[in-house]
């Protein structure tokens, strides 16, 4: 430490000395054989060197004013000497165990200076308490292998992207649920992967979480498989802010694979809207697109035919259920041969069905009813044998038989039954009564 001068504002030497002597840094200068020179305050404390003539004197020698701290003098000698060699700035960090019994870490600095000739001359040494910041990088790494163990080992997808949206981390569950390694993902555009029916929809998220419109969102997409095949995927996906706060550092995504709900939500939409034992439409649909059909502002006529089949309910009884469910399969597969892809098949319970022909007048919903009637009177080869039925068919024109769907299945209806009482396997027209 400088000597004891008297305060003096004016002097550079004292300004100096109370500059050093107010950092918690340990700061040392020796020349070039190892003499200490100047120390601050703090090395004076650690030392217990006060009232001590340190000046001039080497490590070597306070070791025999000071030998308790023999072990820290004889560092000081070794990577001083380290310094010197190595002629460039030494940095080292060095650990031991304080006073109180916790493990204290310090950075040390040390630079040597060499005069003109090359000799040395002066040893600048500057040493730092980091015990704290290596205790908080442990606890990051510690943390960081913690969650790395977690992420790697998880079935869930989980992955980063920059600010640009290239990936920067993904999971190895990235090859069971994607087929990828993650070598193969990252350094791309995490939009590449994703379906191009769903990527506007993404690309906005992501525009909202840069804009801090929303910090987190839920969402339900597609990505490429590395067979070119698509999973559907539910993503969480959240907004990182960088340290101070004020930018956007990047977007964590965990997904996880909902393909099978996705499969079990379309069988769930398909019982809502398709008959469970055909797979063709349903009353529900059926009433919706007629409905639809009247509602056009270009809408002329159409035709409804409802069908069935004759002494349905004999055969059921007398053959049972699974031959009655085979023969309406059949029955089934075997008019929608006669149909166009416009025209409308739907089953509205039992073995009632109703056929809907967008833009047919009466001549042609005739033509085609005449024709289905002589079609399902050819034998069916079902799994008890060949069966042999036939079908009434009830006709009715929109508008002329009514303008509501309520109406037109009625009427349909009514002429299903006037086949029926005119001997079945026959077609009828509803007719407006006079």
């Amino acid at each position: 430490m400088f000597p004891d001068y008297p305060h003096d504002p004016n002097n550079p030497e004292l300004q100096l000395r109370a500059l050093i002597d107010s950092v918690q840094e340990f700061i040392v200068l020796k020349d070039g054989q190892g003499r200490w020179l100047i120390i601050n305050k703090a090395v004076v404390d650690a030392h217990e060197l006060n009232g001590v003539d340190y000046v001039g004197k080497t490590d070597g020698e306070l070791v025999l004013i000071r030998p308790k701290y023999k072990k820290a003098f004889d560092y000081n000698t070794h990577t001083d000497e380290l310094a010197w060699q190595n002629g460039t700035a030494l940095r080292i960090e060095k650990s031991f165990i304080g006073p109180d019994g916790r493990i204290n870490t310090w950075e040390v600095v040390k630079i040597p200076h060499f005069d003109s000739e090359g000799n040395r001359h002066r040893l600048v040494i500057v040493s730092r308490n980091i015990t704290e910041r290596k205790l908080a990088e442990a606890a990051l790494q510690a943390s960081e292998q913690k969650y790395r163990l977690i992420t790697e080992n998880m079935s869930d997808l989980i992955g980063v992207t920059g600010p640009d949206g290239i990936v920067r981390y993904v999971s190895p569950s990235c090859l069971p649920v994607l087929g990828y390694s993650p070598e193969e993902i990252q350094g791309h555009l995490m939009l590449e992967l994703v379906h191009p029916d769903d990527r506007d929809r993404v690309l906005a998220t992501f525009h909202q979480l840069l804009n801090r419109e929303i910090t987190q969102r839920k969402a339900e997409l597609r990505c490429r498989q590395v067979t070119g095949e698509y999973v559907w995927l539910e993503a969480n996906v959240t907004r990182i802010e960088s340290e101070g706060g004020n930018a956007l550092e990047g977007i964590v995504f965990a997904c996880r694979d909902i393909s099978q709900r996705k499969q079990y939500e379309l069988r769930l939409q398909a019982m809502a809207h398709l008959d469970p034992l055909t797979g063709i439409p349903n009353r529900r649909v059926l009433m919706d697109d007629m409905q639809r059909e009247i509602e056009q502002l270009n809408a002329t006529s159409f035709a409804v035919l409802y069908l069935d089949l004759d002494r349905f309910k004999t055969i059921n009884d007398q053959q049972g259920h699974e031959t009655g469910d085979e023969l309406l399969i059949q029955f089934v597969l075997r008019i929608q041969e006669y149909l166009r892809t416009s025209d409308l098949f739907a089953r509205i319970g039992g073995d009632e069905f109703v056929i809907v022909l967008p833009g047919a007048d009466e001549t042609q919903a005739l033509r085609i009813a005449q024709r289905l009637c002589q079609v399902l009177q050819e034998p069916w080869e079902l799994a008890n044998g060949a069966l042999q039925t036939t079908s009434s068919i009830g006709v009715a024109l929109y508008p002329e038989a009514g303008d509501s769907v309520h109406l037109l299945l009625r009427h349909a209806d009514e002429a299903l039954y006037q086949a029926k009482r005119a001997g079945r396997a026959c077609v009828r027209l509803f007719k407006t009564p006079a």
